[in-house]
């Protein structure tokens, strides 16, 4: 079994050093965390995570439905999508954006890879398999689905259903304290990647960078 890949989560505010220790696979550019959100800002801040040698992944939350903050306009995420995604190496977007097919379109343009994601944070859904239907019918490289877990019959369920879906690039996540546990064992079901974090978890349930490695470590031998 091959260790499982890790996905950093960052924002404008750490340091590329404190990002080296982790010694991640991806960085997840959460651009909707970010303190400036200004094209400019941006781009410095893809030009500085560049020279980290780790691939980047442009991850644009504009729906509180999607695990961003607020609300904010489709408008304003589509601007800084065709500006910036030249400049990443992949592109996450929702399911259920109205910019859905655009963003995937400019990305094969770009030869850039593609994850489509549904997230759900109130529970999780009986129809996951339409969720994994719908999202290869986009024909992005990668789905992802993640979703609140209240019980844990809930991550039984999304252990079964990454096992059955493997053969396909899959990411899942079990979110909530209840699906804490899932960050640790959904790799070894096939999820692709375990999320993680420095500073401030953007997701319920998510395991800090040093004791999720920690974890991975003693797990993953």
């Amino acid at each position: 079994m091959m260790n499982p890949k890790i996905a950093l989560v960052i924002t404008d505010r750490e340091t590329n050093a404190q990002i080296k220790k982790v010694g991640a696979d991806l960085l997840e550019l959460r651009v909707d965390l970010f303190r400036q959100m200004d094209i400019d800002a941006i781009k410095k801040q893809i030009k500085l995570r560049r020279s980290l040698n780790i691939p980047l992944l442009l991850t644009v939350r504009n729906q509180k439905a999607e695990g961003a903050v607020k609300n904010w306009p489709d408008a304003r995420k589509k601007a800084i999508i065709e500006e910036v995604l030249p400049l990443v190496d992949m592109v996450d977007i929702e399911l259920s954006s109205p910019l859905l097919k655009e963003v995937l379109a400019q990305a094969r343009r770009l030869k850039k890879k593609t994850i489509v994601s549904k997230h759900d944070f109130e529970h999780t859904p009986s129809n996951l398999d339409n969720i994994f239907k719908k999202g290869l019918s986009t024909r992005a490289d990668i789905i992802k689905v993640a979703v609140k877990a209240n019980s844990f019959e809930d991550v039984f369920r999304m252990i079964e259903f990454t096992r059955q879906h493997r053969k396909h690039p899959l990411i899942t996540l079990s979110v909530g304290p209840m699906g804490t546990v899932s960050r640790l064992v959904l790799p070894a079901a096939g999820s692709m990647y375990a999320y993680t974090f420095l500073h401030k978890p953007t997701a319920p349930g998510q395991i800090d960078a040093k004791t999720l490695k920690a974890h991975l470590k003693f797990y993953y031998p």
